[in-house]
């Protein structure tokens, strides 16, 4: 078997800003597990602001041996080429190696241009114009209810999520949020705050809680559960150190009778083809965090690249991941290769 790792740096088509955090680039590793003519695919993404993982970081952990839980979304890449690897030698799709099956993705598109109404309001509108049925918005204190009451005005049938990212501090979360008809409150708490403040503000707002980062395993999964701090998960494999782990989360989250959303942390075409797998399990029952190739990138790392069709995206029924990976143009955007540990 040969193992490697590329480093990429690839600009956005679009600012991102979130409470807190902004990117106009966005580093990461691609990783490539080659076996008997076959390739396994996984993605380390740097996101500053959300996780502490680094590019360097990354590296490190996957040049060790064993990688260890310290670096999960570095994890998270080598264990979803296994995947991808296994379910090619087995001639299966990675849906159905998860327990799933190949079919369209209900489809969503986050809109992060915090502090800017006028922005957010015209990138909603493009959104909603290239068929996103839900649209999901990057909120925080002092920008949150004028946006999204004139997006519920504007688009009074849209399906309208709100991320708060942790930016708000406990009795700062307005009110009104119920007003505006939101399918769910993303992580309106830092996740180190106590499980009690999640569960008060859960009793007093009629809209739905929903956890991210707070939610790093089944441990605290079945924490907040017990605490009643929650209605809903986002389930990120890179966060939760792979798919297998990200499965398990489903499972528990059904059992409790949570909702459940498949979140994206603006991958290319391989993490999101990973991620989209994940989200044809039946619990994900709100349109999931994953948006078409052209959202984010002028050209992506796969080939065919996502497409939005009738506000879905199409997993395929092939083997692995189901797309194929562009190497030459993969080639062509590394900033550095490394051989890795078989």
């Amino acid at each position: 078997m040969e193992a490697d790792a590329f480093v990429i740096d690839i600009p956005l088509r679009s600012g991102y800003e979130a409470a807190g955090h902004g990117l106009s680039r966005r580093r990461g590793v691609i990783v490539a597990l080659s076996d008997a003519g076959l390739t396994g695919w996984g993605e380390f993404v740097e996101l500053p602001g959300y996780s502490p993982e680094t590019t360097e970081t990354a590296l490190a952990s996957l040049a060790g041996s064993p990688v260890t839980h310290s670096n999960p979304m570095a994890v998270s890449a080598r264990r979803t080429a296994e995947l991808d690897l296994e379910a090619k030698t087995r001639g299966v799709s990675l849906a159905e190696l998860l327990g799933a099956s190949p079919g369209p993705v209900p489809a969503g598109a986050v809109v992060a241009r915090f502090g800017d109404v006028a922005a957010t309001l015209s990138e909603a509108a493009e959104r909603v114009a290239e068929g996103y049925r839900k649209l999901k918005i990057k909120i925080g204190p002092g920008f949150d209810l004028e946006p999204l009451a004139e997006l519920r005005n504007r688009y009074p049938d849209l399906a309208l999520a709100a991320d708060a990212n942790g930016a708000y501090r406990p009795g700062e979360v307005p009110s009104g949020l119920d007003e505006v008809d939101l399918l769910y409150l993303e992580q309106p708490y830092r996740p180190e705050t106590g499980w009690e403040a999640f569960a008060r503000l859960r009793a007093n707002l009629s809209t739905p809680i929903c956890l991210d980062e707070s939610i790093t395993g089944l441990p605290t999964l079945r924490s907040a559960i017990a605490a009643a701090a929650c209605d809903a998960v986002n389930v990120k494999p890179a966060r939760l150190v792979g798919l297998r782990a990200a499965v398990e989360i489903h499972d528990l989250a059904v059992d409790a009778g949570l909702g459940l959303v498949v979140g994206g942390l603006l991958e290319t075409g391989i993490g999101r083809a990973a991620s989209a797998a994940l989200a044809r399990l039946p619990g994900f029952t709100f349109p999931a965090d994953l948006s078409a190739s052209g959202r984010y990138w002028d050209r992506d790392l796969t080939t065919p690249e996502w497409e939005l069709v009738d506000g879905t995206l199409e997993v395929m029924d092939r083997p692995g991941i189901g797309v194929e990976v562009d190497a030459d143009y993969l080639d062509e955007i590394a900033e550095s290769r490394h051989s890795l540990p078989h």
